[in-house]
This record gives C-alpha cells, structure tokens and sequence, in this order.
C-alpha cells in the first residue's frame, strides 16, 4: 500500500510539473490533485525540494527504462533502433500539445542555478540516458551501421544535446517543426 501511494503522488507530481514547472507547482495542489493528507505528504517527503528531487529520479529512472528498451532492441540494427526510437515519441509530444517537453530539459532550464541539489540531479540523470544512447551508437559501429567518424561518446552527446533543444524549440513553438528536423538530420548525417 505505501508502494501504490508513494507511485501515485510521485505520478501526480511528475505531470503538475510537466505542465506548470516546479516553482509554479504549490504542495496543496498536489495534495489536492492526488488526494492525500498533509500528513501522507510529509511521511514520503522531507520537503518541497525533497518532492521534486524524488519526482525527478522518479521521471528519469522511468524514461531512462523506456528508452533501453528501445535502444536494446536486438530485433533491429542499432541505427534502426535510434531513428526508430525518436519518430516514436512525436505522437507522445503530439498528444500533449507540444506543451510539454522532457521534465529533465525543463528542470535544467528552471532549477539548475536555483540550487546544487537540482543541478547535480538532472546532470547526473543526463549523462545515464547519454550512456544508454552512447552503448547503442558503440555496437552499430562495430556492425557498420552507424557511421564511425566520431566517437560513441561524442555522437550520444550531441544527439542528446540537440534533442534536449528539439524539445525545447517544440515546447516554444508549439509545433513539431524542430523534432522534425532533429530526426531528419540524425537519419541523414549524424548516424
């Protein structure tokens, strides 16, 4: 039970911060969103920067799980793979609107310079999805599927980099124009 309750205000919290950001986000309404006490809050929850801390991890670890499952895919070549994965989640931004983004990009952008704990945090959960997308780029050199000018290392980072801008640009605009281009140019020059 404590499980389900900590998942669930953990849920709630990851899509109020999608949609308003942490700064915007108050402790009432996510009590209110995910119907608890103040009480349940606080036996999970140290404090607000507790909250988002955890929610964080919470949405990195997911996503993180989401992404390998993608790009360890063994039935399709690691290139597949990549491009396969990135056409896959325009219909996920779709569906929102292009409101939303990554809530690691958007918590680099919000809380980055607000305090060393957030920083570290998406820093660190950054540099797992780039090692996840660095493992995949690593084994389609080896089988010649993904070009072998550039290093894995350096490859996943400028993925991860112009996909995190991607999102950006997508959330600002409101349209998928930026995603498209990301994926047009990962297929056709970066891999």
């Amino acid at each position: 039970m404590k499980e389900q309750t900590l998942k669930h205000i953990l849920d709630v919290g990851m899509q109020l911060m999608l949609e308003k950001g942490y700064n915007k986000l108050g402790i009432n309404e996510v009590l209110d969103t995910a119907e608890i006490p103040k009480g349940s809050f606080y036996y999970y929850f140290k404090s607000k920067e507790d909250f988002g801390l955890k929610v964080i991890q919470y949405y990195s670890a997911n996503t993180l799980q989401f992404v390998k499952q993608h790009l360890e895919d063994k039935s399709k070549d690691p290139r597949a793979r990549l491009i396969d994965f990135f056409e896959g989640m325009k219909p996920i931004y779709q569906e929102k609107a292009y409101k939303e983004g990554c809530l690691l990009g958007n918590c680099s952008l919000e809380l980055s310079d607000q305090a060393e704990s957030f920083r570290n945090l998406v820093s660190n959960e950054l540099n797992q999805w780039q090692s996840a997308i660095e493992a995949c780029i690593t084994e389609g050199q080896k089988s010649g599927s993904i070009k072998s000018g550039e290093t894995a290392k350096d490859l996943a980072n400028f993925i991860l980099n112009s996909w995190e801008g991607a999102l950006l640009r997508m959330k600002a605009s409101k349209n998928p124009e930026s995603y498209n281009n990301f994926v047009y140019f990962l297929d056709k020059y970066m891999i």
